[in-house]
């Protein structure tokens, strides 16, 4: 009588190995009961598959359980988290949000507000326009400044600025040393959305800023620049434009 035996525990599983990859957590129990009730039936007789390798492949199946609970409770986790950022990070959209940019796009005349931090004070400080081949159009002088943040509007109408994308650049001298300081720009939140691969939240903004991450943001507030607007900071008075 001829006897056939079957492959041994080691490849069984290399098979387990190879499904765990795929499949719900039904399949992969199915498809073990599957391959050891073949491995019981097809073994050989007079060399019976030891019971230690039936615990060994049992235990690597109770990891594979473990493993595959794991990622479902992640991903389920990971939805939930996506779906209370959406929500909480909706009630952004519509308000005025500053984010670091130095560029802009002038195509409805709307004024842009921006910031700058100042770590001395000034002797002079000017803001230089560029155009989209850097050459410089105008220059907003604003003399000496305190330490701290420098607040500045850009009116195009007043500034003669046609339609087009420009950026600016603050200089800051302060003992005959010149410092360019980061620039912020204001504009409108338009729309959120999340990028689930990186687990970003996005902000789309007006005025030519962009999409810029939630976390880029510097500083949110409702109804900021009209309130700007409507009674200007000091040093807008003394703007001069050359």
């Amino acid at each position: 009588m001829e006897v056939t035996s079957t492959s041994s525990s080691s490849s069984s599983s290399n098979e387990l190995t190879a499904i765990s990859g795929n499949g719900t957590q039904d399949d992969l129990t199915n498809q073990f009961l599957v391959l050891m009730l073949a491995e019981l039936e097809h073994q050989d007789p007079t060399d019976p598959i030891d019971s230690t390798e039936y615990v060994t492949q049992l235990a690597q199946f109770s990891q594979v359980e473990s493993l595959e609970n794991i990622r479902a409770n992640q991903n389920t986790q990971m939805v939930l988290m996506e779906n209370a950022s959406i929500v909480q990070s909706s009630s952004l959209i519509g308000k005025d949000a500053y984010v670091p940019s130095n560029q802009f796009t002038v195509d409805d005349n709307d004024v842009m507000y921006g910031k700058a931090y100042l770590e001395h004070a000034t002797e002079t400080t000017s803001i230089d326009v560029k155009n989209d081949q850097g050459e410089v159009v105008k220059t907003i002088q604003l003399g000496p400044q305190e330490e701290g943040d420098l607040e500045y509007r850009i009116d195009p109408v007043e500034l003669g600025l046609a339609h087009g994308d420009y950026t600016i650049e603050v200089a800051a001298m302060a003992d005959d040393e010149v410092t360019n300081p980061q620039t912020f720009l204001a504009g409108e939140i338009e729309r959120i959305h999340f990028i689930s691969a990186s687990g970003v939240m996005m902000a789309q903004m007006n005025n030519g800023l962009g999409t810029v991450s939630v976390l880029d943001i510097s500083e949110v507030a409702e109804g900021a620049l009209d309130e700007l607007d409507a009674d200007p900071i000091e040093q807008q008075a003394a703007l001069a434009y050359q």
